[in-house]
C-alpha cells in the first residue's frame, strides 16, 4: 500500500511540474509572438505604434489603443495577422474622437495615472493583465481578467477618476469563447 502511495505522490509532482513547464512556454510564446507584433506595427509609418498597446495569450493577440482612422485600425490589423505565431487578432483599437465635448481638462497621462493606481488597489486577481490608455479624457481599458464581475468593477473603478469623459472596456475574459476573427 505504501509502495502505492509514493508512486501516486511522484505521478503527482511529475504531472504538476510539466503542467508549470508548459505554462512557463506558453508564455514565453506569448511574449515572442507580443514583441514580434510591436515589431510589425513599427514597420508601417502610418502608424504610431507607440500609443499601440499589444498583449497575447495562448496565441491571440488583442490590439488596443487609439489610431486617427479607419485605415490605420485595417492597417494595424493586417499587419498583426502576417505575424507567425498569431492565431487570432482581436482588433480593439478605437478611432479618436474631437467632438466629445469636454467638462473640465484634466491631463491625460494624469487620468491614466489614477486609473491604474485605483485598479491596482483593487481585488481583480491574480491572473488580471489591464492596460489603461487615455485620449482626450477617453479611457480605454484592454487586457485580460478572469471573470465578467472583475471586468465591471475595472470599468466602474475608471469612470469614478475626476476628468474621465467616457469609458471604452474592451478588457478580454480568460476564459471567454474565442470572438469571431476580424
Amino acid at each position: 500500500m505504501r509502495e502505492s502511495n509514493k508512486f501516486a505522490a511522484a505521478f503527482a509532482a511529475i504531472l504538476l511540474a510539466t503542467s508549470f513547464a508548459a505554462a512557463a512556454e506558453d508564455r514565453a510564446q506569448d511574449a515572442a509572438v507580443t514583441e514580434r507584433v510591436k515589431a510589425a506595427l513599427a514597420t508601417d509609418r502610418a502608424l504610431k505604434a507607440r500609443e499601440i498597446e499589444v498583449e497575447t495569450r495562448d496565441g491571440v493577440v488583442q490590439l488596443s489603443g487609439f489610431v486617427d482612422s479607419e485605415d490605420q485600425r485595417t492597417a494595424a490589423l493586417m499587419r498583426a495577422r502576417s505575424v507567425q505565431g498569431v492565431q487570432e487578432v482581436r482588433n480593439d483599437l478605437s478611432l479618436r474622437d474631437d467632438t466629445r465635448p469636454a467638462e473640465r481638462r484634466v491631463a491625460d497621462t494624469v487620468i491614466a495615472a489614477k486609473v491604474r493606481d485605483s485598479l491596482q488597489g483593487a481585488d481583480l486577481g491574480a491572473d488580471s493583465e489591464v492596460n489603461v490608455e487615455v485620449s482626450k479624457g477617453v479611457v480605454q481599458l484592454s487586457g485580460f481578467v478572469s471573470t465578467p464581475q472583475e471586468k465591471a468593477r475595472a470599468g466602474d473603478l475608471a469612470s469614478s477618476i475626476e476628468g474621465v469623459r467616457d469609458v471604452e472596456n474592451q478588457i478580454a475574459l480568460t476564459d471567454e469563447p474565442d470572438p469571431a476573427p476580424q
